[in-house]
């Protein structure tokens, strides 16, 4: 088991969101993503499930073919496999979400 304090991992750059891998296993991943105002993950698929906590901030959450579905600190997100999935900041301060990626 390992342990971290989110906090101590945030990270951000000037160029684009920022991807912190927490820890990984053979069945998934943990990824602290970090964007500023403006910053943004365009919509894509994975194979595998992905589950999304914000934990500071607001933003958009997109998918191709729906429209931008407002979210803020404490939105849970769940993208099943093959399901379109994005992120913008449309904040005015940072937005951090975990990622956990399974499968």
């Amino acid at each position: 088991m390992e342990y971290a304090n989110y906090r101590d991992k945030i990270a951000y750059t000037q160029e684009k969101a920022s991807k912190v891998v927490l820890g990984e296993t053979r069945q998934g991943r943990m990824t602290l993503w970090c964007l500023l105002p403006g910053q943004h993950i365009h919509p894509h698929v994975h194979a595998g499930d992905h589950y999304w906590v914000v934990l500071e901030g607001e933003g958009r959450y997109l998918a191709e073919g729906q429209p931008a579905r407002e979210i803020a600190t404490g939105a849970l997100l769940i993208a099943p496999a093959g399901e379109s999935h994005g992120i913008e900041n449309s904040g005015s301060e940072g937005l951090v979400f975990v990622s956990v990626s399974a499968g």
